[in-house]
């Protein structure tokens, strides 16, 4: 299961500058308060730099506003997964991975949704 949550943080991580990747990586030394704290800050970046690219845009969707958009939804995703609410998160995980073009681990969050 481990693995498979890295994968996401893998996607979560690019461009966030904390190193969330560690604390998933490290033997459970990382408290579930720690990590979900992580994925809140990973998610409000993520959010803000939607946000901004938009706005640089003239309130236009680009490619890279819709990654940061995507990357926001995952940590959202994964949040409700460590939360057990999965379940309710699991269209937009679905849609955030299919926006960044990482089809294979759909199938990933879809069985994480069911656990």
């Amino acid at each position: 299961m481990k693995n498979k949550l890295i994968r996401l943080v893998e996607l979560i991580q690019d461009g966030f500058s904390d190193d969330l990747l560690e604390a998933f990586r490290t033997g459970g030394d990382e408290s579930l308060e720690t990590r979900l704290s992580l994925l809140a800050e990973a998610r409000s970046f993520h959010q803000n730099r939607s946000e901004n690219l938009w706005l640089e845009a003239g309130k236009k969707r680009t490619p890279e506003e819709k990654q940061a958009a995507a990357q926001a939804e995952l940590a959202a995703f994964l949040s409700a997964y460590l939360s057990g609410d999965a379940k309710e998160h699991l269209d937009s995980g679905v849609d955030a991975l299919e926006t960044l073009g990482r089809y294979a681990e759909v199938d990933l969050v879809r069985r994480l949704a069911k656990c």
